[in-house]
C-alpha cells in the first residue's frame, strides 16, 4: 500500500504514513500535480457481451442444432459399420469359393472400402464441440474451436479441387495432343475417332467445370466460416449461408434417394439404413442453415 499523498510506502503495521505526522494533517487526497504510481498487477480488459454471442450461444445450443449433429453421428456410423460387414462377406464368399476351388485357380479378390471422409469428421467434431461450447452456462462466450475445424475441411475441400481440376486439364490436354491427326476409323466403341475423342472431350470440360464450381464453393463457405469465427470472437454479425449451399444438399437427398433405390434393386440391403439416415441428416442440416440464417435476418432487422 503507498499513501496517496505523497506516495510513500504505508508503515505495515497500519499507522499514517509520515507525512500526514509532519504536516499536522492526514489528508488522503492527492495533491493536483500528483501523478499515481502505475498498477503492474491490473485487471484484463473485459470483453464485451454483444447481442450475436447471445444469438449464436442460443442457435448453437438449441435442439435444431442437437438433432443435426446426432443425425450426423448416425449416419457416419451406421454408414461405417456397413462398410465393415460388406468387407467382411465378401471375403467370406471369397473363403467359401477357394475351399471349393481346384488347385491353381486364380482368383481376383475386389471389394470396396468406404472409408468415412476425414473431412466429415472434422465436420462431426466441430458440431459437436460448438454444442459443448454453446450449453456451457459459465460463460456468455462460445469456443471457436469448431469453427475452425469447418474452415480446415474447406481448406482441405480446396486443395483437392485445385488438384482435381489441374488433373482433368492436364489430361485433357494429353488427350487433344495425342489425338491430333487421328484418323477417322472405328475403334473398339463402334464409333469413329473423332466423335469417340469429341465425347471424351465433353466429359472432360464438364467435369473441369464441376471442379472449378465445387472450387469457387469451398472458397465461399471458408469466408462464411471466417466471418462466424469473427462473430463468436468480438459479436459482430456473421454472413448468411449462401442459398446454392441449401441447393447443394437438396441435390445430396436426391443422390442419396437414388443410391437407396439402386440398393434395393441390387439387394445390398446392408447399405440401405445408412442411406435412409444420411438423407435425415441432410434434411435436419437443411433446417438448421434456414434458421441461421433467419437468426442473422432478424439480427440485421432489429440493427443490433
Amino acid at each position: 500500500m503507498y499513501c496517496t499523498n505523497c506516495g510513500r510506502k504505508l508503515p505495515e503495521d497500519g499507522s499514517p504514513c509520515i507525512c500526514g505526522a509532519q504536516n499536522g494533517n492526514f489528508n488522503t487526497q492527492p495533491p493536483q500535480n500528483f501523478q499515481a504510481l502505475p498498477q503492474y498487477y491490473a485487471q484484463p480488459p473485459v470483453r464485451p457481451v454483444m447481442p450475436v454471442h447471445g444469438m449464436l450461444k442460443r442457435f448453437a445450443s438449441s435442439k435444431l442444432f442437437f438433432m443435426c449433429a446426432l443425425l450426423f453421428t448416425v449416419q457416419m456410423v451406421v454408414s461405417a459399420v456397413s462398410s465393415v460387414i460388406e468387407v467382411f462377406t465378401v471375403l467370406q464368399n471369397q473363403a467359401y469359393l477357394l475351399e471349393r476351388a481346384p488347385i491353381g485357380t486364380n482368383f481376383n479378390v475386389e471389394f470396396n472400402v468406404n472409408i468415412v471422409p476425414v473431412q466429415n469428421i472434422l465436420v462431426l467434431i466441430g458440431l459437436w464441440l460448438l454444442y459443448a461450447s454453446a450449453k456451457k452456462t459459465d460463460t456468455p462466450f462460445m469456443s471457436t474451436a469448431g469453427v475452425t475445424l469447418f474452415k480446415v475441411t474447406e481448406i482441405l475441400q480446396i486443395v483437392g479441387c485445385g488438384i482435381l481440376c489441374g488433373m482433368l486439364l492436364l489430361i485433357g490436354l494429353l488427350v487433344l495432343l495425342a489425338s491430333s491427326g487421328a484418323p477417322n476409323v472405328t475403334n473398339y466403341t463402334g464409333l469413329p475417332d473423332n466423335i469417340a475423342i469429341l465425347i471424351m472431350g465433353v466429359a472432360f470440360v464438364v467435369g473441369l467445370v464441376l471442379g472449378v464450381l465445387l472450387l469457387l464453393y469451398s472458397v465461399k463457405m471458408l469466408g462464411v466460416w471466417t466471418s462466424l469465427q469473427r462473430a463468436i470472437q468480438v459479436g459482430v454479425l456473421p454472413k448468411k449461408l449462401p442459398g446454392y449451399a441449401l441447393a447443394l444438399q437438396g441435390f445430396s437427398i436426391f443422390c442419396d434417394v437414388a443410391a437407396m433405390i439402386a440398393f434395393f434393386v441390387l439387394n445390398a440391403w446392408i447399405l440401405i439404413p445408412g442411406s435412409l439416415c444420411s438423407i435425415a441428416a441432410r434434411v435436419y442440416v437443411i433446417r438448421c442453415m434456414a434458421a441461421y440464417n433467419r437468426e442473422v435476418t432478424g439480427m440485421e432487422a432489429g440493427s443490433f
